[in-house]
């Protein structure tokens, strides 16, 4: 199977991936080392990227295009893979899926339409290109709904797969992700450490440099327990010891001291310090200075003040329950003991900042004033209370362009607009 174009389609659960949803579409979620759309990326380098949302996540659809520019949006007689933007491919499903083609071409289903599912729900189809009619093609709203006339008498194939229904599925599965991400890169650490003075690795064959990357001195890197994952233009103080399997993406600074613990990610440009352990920063995240923080989804641009703790267990150890919204009946199992904060694109706290376990905040939110906040924080909340005012629109979008500036970036117009409509939301 190597197919020429992947349409990538939101779930009907997008919005359960809230906080992260409310800013980005499902395959822009960073899991392991890739964001999910990057995995089919690696996977097939030559084929066409698609992608579809319903007309309510046009924004944020949008705004995935104009950061991440793609080919020609349009349907094609070609082979084509059909995949629900929050499956988190693996090389178990690639071959999955190889196998059942390879197994239909030799038979009286040959050139037909397959559609996978998980438990009887379909989350993928792979459609031939002797499958279209090259004069009625089909369009990519047809194409992305898995049960419409288009896939009528189709082989339907039952398989396993990961699909990432909540952000606490991708932090308790970060570790494998970032494992079966590591094939894609080159176990290189033996031949560059040798050139960097006071690094200690352990099972430097499991570890793997990017480019122009600094170490200093008094530096651990421990693989024994998963690959470590380095990429370009990295660089690592003094006295950090960093426990694999993890994850630090290109241009990323981790500071003096810095402990990060097992199936972390650190998405690009990122600056971290202190203490993570199973954490994902999506990208562009701040966390400088001393604080534990397990068990946790940082989005984009938001900045974790000094001191900033972050609780993941119970002190009863029962499984924690999130909210996504105001109203305490409508709480969610997440059948976990170890959950901590769920946090939105821009939001940011103040020094000695705490979060009980399974705290979820909006976006653009501004925590302070010591003591535990509220465990759901509103988009544009002041203060992360429950009578706290909401932070003035027209300032948080200006603050968010300072912030994108400082990198080097610029809060596009698509950006803008879903700022303003979460903004509008609150309100109502």
């Amino acid at each position: 199977m190597n197919p020429a174009s992947i349409l990538f389609f939101e779930p009907q659960s997008v919005h359960s991936l809230y906080p992260f949803s409310i800013m980005h579409p499902s395959w822009e979620l960073r899991s392991g080392v890739f964001r999910l759309f990057e995995k089919v990326q690696h996977q097939f380098p030559h084929a066409r990227l698609l992608f579809h949302a319903t007309n309510n996540r046009t924004p944020q659809l949008n705004s995935f295009l104009a950061r991440f520019p793609q080919a020609e949006q349009d349907v094609r007689a070609e082979d084509m893979l059909i995949l629900a933007g929050n499956v988190c491919p693996d090389a178990a499903l690639w071959q999955a899926l190889h196998n059942i083609t390879q197994e239909l071409a030799h038979t009286t289903a040959a050139g037909q339409t397959v559609v996978l599912t998980k438990d009887s729900t379909p989350f993928a189809a792979f459609v031939p290109c002797e499958a279209f009619d090259s004069k009625t093609l089909p369009t990519l709203a047809e194409l992305s709904t898995l049960d419409s006339s288009f896939y009528q008498g189709c082989t339907v194939v039952n398989v396993e797969a990961f699909i990432i229904t909540y952000l606490w599925d991708a932090l308790h599965g970060n570790g494998n992700a970032i494992e079966d991400d590591a094939r894609f890169f080159s176990f290189n650490a033996a031949s560059h450490l040798v050139f960097m003075t006071g690094v200690f690795a352990v099972q430097p064959e499991c570890i793997a440099l990017g480019k122009h990357v600094r170490i200093a001195p008094c530096t651990v890197l421990d693989a024994s327990k998963g690959s470590i994952v380095i990429g370009d233009n990295v660089e690592i103080m003094a006295q950090t010891t960093i426990v694999g399997p993890c994850f630090i993406d290109n241009n990323v600074v981790v500071k003096v001291g810095t402990r990060l613990y097992e199936n972390t990610s650190i998405g690009e440009a990122s600056k971290v310090g202190g203490e993570l352990k199973n954490t994902i920063f999506q990208a562009f995240g701040n966390k400088q200075h001393d604080g534990c923080l397990g068990y946790s989804f940082i989005g984009e641009w938001v900045n974790l003040g000094a001191g900033t703790n972050v609780s993941d267990l119970k002190n009863n150890y029962s499984r924690i329950r999130v909210r996504f919204e105001r109203d305490k009946s409508r709480e969610i199992n997440t059948g976990h003991t170890s959950l901590g904060l769920l946090c939105g694109d821009h939001t940011k706290s103040g020094i000695n900042s705490m979060f009980n376990t399974g705290t979820v905040t909006g976006v653009s939110a501004n925590v302070f004033d010591g003591g535990y906040p509220e465990k759901y924080i509103p988009s544009f909340s002041w203060g992360g209370r429950k009578d706290s005012p909401m932070f003035d629109g027209e300032k948080a979008i200006e603050l968010a362009r300072t912030v994108m500036s400082r990198r080097k970036r610029v809060l596009t117009a698509e950006e803008e607009l879903i700022l303003r409509q979460e903004f509008e939301r609150c309100h109502l």
